[in-house]
């Protein structure tokens, strides 16, 4: 069964981007003007990422092991303000 890797999605206000990070990938820190973007970018940096920092994890990945990927998007709204 595929170990569960869950991301969190916020988006910045300041910079227009959406923002992914990680407790489960360490060194997860990338972003995107899209949230299909920043799929693509996780995506793209979780297996190198696991490679390289997988020993800060508790458990260390196995060679060809598979992951289930889980973002978790949120963005902040103001109660009164149509979007």
């Amino acid at each position: 069964m595929p170990k569960k890797l869950l991301v969190t999605a916020q988006w910045d206000e300041k910079s227009n981007m959406w923002v992914a990070t990680s407790d489960d990938v360490p060194g997860l820190v990338t972003e995107s003007r899209t949230l299909d973007g920043l799929l693509d970018r996780v995506l793209a940096v979780t297996p190198e990422l696991m490679d390289d920092n997988g020993h800060h994890l508790a458990t260390r990945p196995l060679p060809g092991e598979t992951f289930d990927i889980c973002i978790l998007s949120q963005v902040t709204i103001r109660p009164g303000h149509a979007a």
